[in-house]
């Protein structure tokens, strides 16, 4: 079958359409801009991709698979819907064609789905399991991000963001996990969610259509008890456990989650040991440069609760803490976590990126916009070891490059 993926270079997208190619399909696909690491690893499969949306880029096929990027104003996809082929949303695709037969691991929450999604799957290939995986990133101890095989297990994100512009459902209403882990629910998605509650909501949605015999594991302190009394004031088909973790930082805290989602398969103890030789993923603090007066972190975080947790673990390394903060989700472009982010501000040297001029007027007194001036004063060498620690889910906007360059001359 020849399957057409609009929105290929997404972590979802691409590594969906490579599970594609994987059982046999011919795939292509379009992007506004394919590049590497995703371009090299499609063109590495013998999938073609195009860069645009126009309609010269139309080619035939059997099915389009829609990304969540994708609105119904996208050229390319008016001159599909103009001729009537037939589209399918991502999720729904992954479930039709490989979940459906799987037991499926979910890990859902507002943060770490990406990092304790690619701990389990790390545990199960170093105990000699094959596992069936799709991650959001790129994991640094796996040889890629997505895996087929013939075993039962298929591990798998389950995102809260909506599926695609003709349903938008969360989706995780797609995966019908046997096992759902709840890492932890917080406000994010301010363009589509209006409230924490209506999250929790499609939660309980999401429990209730759960298999039954299936179990849902809830990191107990990371929810509010709202949410949690729901949970037991109504009747479901599922086991809920509720998991009270004892951990001394949200990196511990992860593997015990991590060792919960896989109970059954492998014993806790081995999960943990064997994750004490796991190097985490890309654009989770990861070190991209570091000599004896500079450290230079990169880190996915963008949701207050991910920065706070983040500057903890750089604050256990250094005395000097330089704190760059891109402001590019949906959340922190509508300002929802000034106030949150104001108070960490308050208690580090910062600049921001993308900051609208409101909320420059609001940090000003603790945060710099960064601009092409800051980068000789952010690299100049002091007495300390500085630690830069850049914190965003878009790409800086090309200042990252800018410091690093700085760094190595």
């Amino acid at each position: 079958m020849k399957l057409y993926f609009l929105g290929i270079s997404g972590t979802f997208m691409g590594n969906l359409a490579q599970i594609a190619r994987a059982l046999g399909h011919d795939v292509i696909g379009c992007d506004n801009k394919v590049y590497p690491p995703m371009s090299d690893e499609l063109s590495s499969r013998g999938i073609n991709f195009f860069q645009g949306y126009e309609e010269k880029n139309f080619v035939d096929a059997d099915v389009y698979v829609i990304g969540n990027a994708i609105s119904k104003e996208n050229n390319l996809l008016k001159e599909i819907l103009r001729l009537e082929k037939k589209v399918i949303s991502g999720p729904e695709w992954l479930y039709e064609n490989v979940l459906s037969n799987k037991k499926i691991i979910a890990v859902s929450g507002t943060h770490g789905k990406t990092t304790v999604t690619s701990m389990i799957a790390h545990a199960l290939v170093k105990n000699n399991f094959d596992p069936n995986y799709l991650i959001a990133g790129i994991p640094k101890t796996l040889e890629k991000s997505w895996n087929i095989s013939n075993e039962e297990v298929f591990i798998i994100e389950a995102d809260e963001y909506d599926t695609c512009y003709f349903d938008k459902r969360p989706k995780f209403f797609h995966y019908r996990p046997n096992t759902l882990l709840i890492n932890n629910i917080e406000f994010d998605h301010a363009d589509i969610y209006e409230s924490i509650e209506m999250i929790e909501t499609n939660f309980i949605e999401l429990i209730r259509t759960m298999p039954s015999n299936s179990k849902v594991l809830i990191n107990e302190k990371k929810v509010s008890k709202s949410f949690i009394n729901i949970l037991s004031n109504q009747k479901f088909d599922t086991t809920i456990k509720h998991l009270y973790l004892d951990a001394p930082n949200i990196h511990e805290e992860n593997k015990l989650l991590a060792a919960h989602a896989v109970e059954g398969l492998i014993p806790k103890d081995v999960v943990l040991k064997c994750l004490d030789h796991y190097k985490g993923v890309k654009r989770r603090f990861e070190t991209i440069f570091e000599d004896e007066s500079f450290k230079l972190i990169d880190d996915f975080a963008h949701h207050p609760t991910a920065i706070e947790e983040t500057i903890k673990i750089a604050e256990k390394q250094t005395s000097k803490l330089i704190l760059i903060v891109e402001l590019g989700s949906n959340s922190m472009k509508k300002g929802i976590h000034d106030k949150r982010l104001l108070n960490i501000f308050k208690k580090q040297d910062v600049y921001t990126i993308n900051a609208s001029s409101s909320q420059v007027k609001i940090f000003s007194e603790h945060a710099k916009e960064l601009t092409h001036d800051h980068i000789a004063e952010i690299c100049s060498k002091g007495k300390e070891k500085k630690t830069i620690l850049m914190c965003g889910n878009r790409n800086f906007q090309g200042f990252q490059k800018l410091i690093f360059d700085e760094l190595i001359k």
